[in-house]
């Protein structure tokens, strides 16, 4: 009975100094935002065959194929990873876009959250909207490698604490290497 006393005290104390996140999520917050973010340069890659030419506010200009194409970003609502009809047609358009690339080209699919819930939350709903943005790229004929990376909310676009940069801090990316 004296262990149990004890047991309930230890567990009541590390409750206690471990507690809750205390960040407070306004949950009215708008599900279909899209965002734009300021323009920068990128370096071109070494083997000339495509380069990232620039990143534009919605997404990367590249050079496939001796064409200048955006892939545009995809933008996800608050504590979602399902695409709306609207980034479903977009992920599609990137896809057509991407098809002409052979398999010896990985496209690196990036899952961002805001800075809402824990970190190992934010690493997981990063990497369930990458792989529905990868589910569509391979639907739609995609044959180069794929891969997925979650980087959470570790890689934010914009640190303003308001509902339109946490907007555009939930988006896919997408990099082109070989």
């Amino acid at each position: 009975m004296k262990k149990l006393g004890i047991y309930s005290v230890l567990v009541a104390a590390l409750l206690f100094t471990t507690g809750c996140s205390e960040k407070n999520v306004d949950m009215n917050v708008d599900n279909g935002a899209t965002a734009d973010v300021a323009p920068a340069t990128d370096t071109n890659l070494a083997d000339g065959s495509f380069s990232a030419l620039e990143k534009a506010g919605n997404g990367n200009w590249y050079m496939i194929n001796g064409q200048k194409v955006l892939i545009e970003h995809v933008y996800f609502g608050f504590d979602k990873y399902d695409l709306t009809a609207e980034n479903k047609e977009k992920a599609t358009s990137n896809a057509s876009k991407l098809s002409p690339l052979t398999a010896d080209t990985t496209v690196k699919v990036f899952g961002n959250t805001d800075e809402w819930g824990t970190d190992e939350y934010n690493y997981a709903l990063g990497l369930k909207r990458a792989n529905s943005v990868k589910d569509v790229l391979v639907a739609n004929g995609v044959s180069a490698n794929i891969s997925l990376v979650s980087l959470g909310e570790s890689n934010p676009v914009c640190t303003e604490k308001t509902k339109d940069c946490w907007a555009k801090n939930r988006r896919v990316e997408h990099e082109l290497s070989k």
